[in-house]
């Protein structure tokens, strides 16, 4: 089986669980995964809220356990929500992210567990952009570490 790309992981995630009566907007937001080559970063906020997602520094620990045949992993994803709506707009897209992850919790075959970690608001006045950064983990606990075949 070929390894799970965290970042189109979370798109799909996100994406496929989204429900727009969740939060102030009338449409749902454009969701961007940055690392995949294709897709430009550059976006008219007239057309909607932005949701851009991409790997995070470090994409992955890996920490042995035991006599290291055994090790836990955490994937790291950021997620940036950016809005030219409000504030009240930007709270409302990281409850709706935040409430994904929670109802997804179990739910992706590639990971045990989908944690949503921490949330950063910043806040670009001058613009009227509303920026926050989310960071959401993927946790495989126990795993065998043994790449042989």
């Amino acid at each position: 089986m070929p390894e799970a790309i965290p970042s189109d992981t979370i798109q799909t995630m996100l994406s496929g669980q989204w429900t727009r009566s969740n939060y102030s907007g009338t449409a749902d937001p454009t969701f961007v995964d940055v690392n995949d080559g294709t897709t430009s970063v550059r976006y008219d906020f007239r057309s909607g809220d932005l949701i851009i997602i991409a790997v995070d520094n470090p994409a992955m620990d890996e920490r042995p356990i035991g006599t290291w045949v055994y090790g836990h992993q955490t994937t790291r994803v950021l997620v940036e929500l950016y809005t030219s709506n409000s504030r009240q707009r930007l709270y409302d897209l990281m409850r709706e992210v935040r409430r994904v992850c929670h109802s997804q919790m179990h739910s992706l075959t590639s990971y045990q567990r989908v944690q949503f970690v921490s949330f950063n608001e910043l806040v670009e006045t001058t613009q009227r952009v509303w920026i926050g950064r989310i960071i959401i983990e993927l946790l495989n606990s126990a795993v065998l570490l043994n790449t042989a075949n």
